[in-house]
């Protein structure tokens, strides 16, 4: 079985004055179904470097959750998450280990690679199509699907980063899917652990990146 890292959100919580790395239960029981084993993965040890190496992970999903601290006006931030996510990609690149960026994810690896964010509407708690391209992508996807959408940025046509390939867009024309013309790094817009209109492609999707069955 293949071994997934999956990086958490931040949640803080007031009332007990902390702040607690968080993972939604459906990665668990979507990897799992897929035959991989789910590793949860701190933001806040010392060392990610070290701590990514001891774990002998297989692929590494950076998850959806927290706005970027980056942004002008973050709602949620988590430098933390930040720190330790832009380690593990740094990590991945030198180590050529497989990376899946999840909503948060891509914007983080888009902006890790020289890319902008703007902020959209009419992409939380809903649907829309996206219309994909197969050119160089090394994956055949359908010329369209629909997938659910939750998310306040998304990243322009012209604020793509250096070396990301647009496979997949909105009919706003936001992008929805990249990957990276040399490392085995890929990002999706939308949520496959979420109630998915997609879930065939998201559950191949995830195998071809990742690995597996």
């Amino acid at each position: 079985m293949t071994r997934i890292g999956l990086t958490q959100r931040v949640s803080v919580v007031e009332d007990f004055g902390e702040r607690r790395d968080c993972l939604d239960q459906e990665w668990t029981t979507l990897l799992e179904d897929l035959g991989h084993t789910p590793i949860p993965l701190p933001n806040s040890v010392n060392d990610g470097t070290s701590h990514l190496t001891e774990m002998e992970l297989d692929s590494l999903v950076l998850t959806s959750g927290n706005d970027l601290s980056s942004l002008e006006y973050p709602a949620n931030p988590a430098p933390e998450r930040d720190r330790f996510e832009t380690e593990a990609l740094e990590y991945a690149i030198d180590t050529g280990l497989p990376v899946l960026g999840v909503c948060r994810g891509l914007e983080l690896l888009n902006t890790y690679f020289g890319g902008s964010l703007a902020s959209i509407d009419g992409h939380v708690a809903t649907t829309h199509a996206v219309e994909f391209t197969n050119e160089k992508s090394g994956f055949e996807f359908p010329n369209r699907v629909i997938v659910n959408s939750y998310h306040d940025y998304a990243i322009p046509m012209d604020g793509v980063g250096d070396e990301l390939q647009v496979l997949g867009k909105s009919p706003d024309d936001s992008v929805e899917c990249m990957v990276h013309s040399e490392y085995p790094i890929w990002g999706i817009m939308w949520h496959p652990e979420r109630q998915s209109p997609s879930k065939n492609l998201d559950r191949q999707l995830l195998n071809h990146v990742l690995g597996g069955n």
